[in-house]
């Protein structure tokens, strides 16, 4: 999974600054969310959470974790698709990528030439979200008690975090892209 790049302090900051904003829709079970960012009043899908979900059983953890890759996946398609971007363009967010699965490695250096309309960035999100939502929730057999986010196939678990990497950069593109288009400028950051 992508928190496994990340040091412990990150994870805190970063779910400790998503609090500080103000989801749409308070009615919610889910820690992933649509907002409004505060600086620019552009819809924005709250980054990833990276620790583990609340949960009395490994299992429900694990639940409730392909649940939010579902929501995330989802709200970054309908947001995508609201942009509206007609005219093709770069991924900027998969520029530096490198997945552990060869086979999705493969599919981010064709996404590092691509360039995509709005819509089809939207669609492209889904695919990999719902692929990346699927992975995880058909090795629920394989998951290690003691992390329930983790499975005990080495090379499975490496096309999940894949996956996971891959969904986690398109939302990225498409928050930028909404901010880009809030602001009427181009941002140059491609790595948030």
């Amino acid at each position: 999974m992508a928190s496994d790049t990340k040091s412990r302090e990150s994870w805190t900051e970063q779910e400790d600054s998503a609090r500080n904003i103000t989801p749409l829709n308070q009615l919610r079970l889910s820690r992933v969310f649509r907002f409004n960012d505060p600086q620019t009043g552009a819809p924005q899908i709250s980054d990833f959470p990276d620790s583990n979900p609340t949960g009395e059983t490994p299992l429900e953890i694990r639940m409730k974790h392909f649940t939010e890759i579902e929501n995330f996946t989802f709200l970054a398609h309908v947001l995508g698709h609201e942009l509206g971007g007609t005219t093709p363009r770069p991924i900027r967010t998969v520029t530096d990528l490198q997945v552990p699965d060869e086979e999705f490695q493969n599919f981010v250096n064709t996404a590092k030439t691509a360039s995509l309309t709005d819509e089809e960035l939207a669609d492209s999100t889904l695919d990999v979200g719902i692929n990346w939502e699927h992975f995880v929730a058909s090795n629920d057999n394989l998951l290690l008690p003691d992390h329930p986010l983790k499975i005990s196939d080495v090379q499975m678990q490496e096309k999940v975090d894949s996956l996971d990497f891959i969904t986690e950069a398109f939302v990225r593109e498409i928050n930028i892209r909404s901010i880009e288009k809030q602001t009427g400028t181009k941002t140059r950051k491609s790595h948030e």
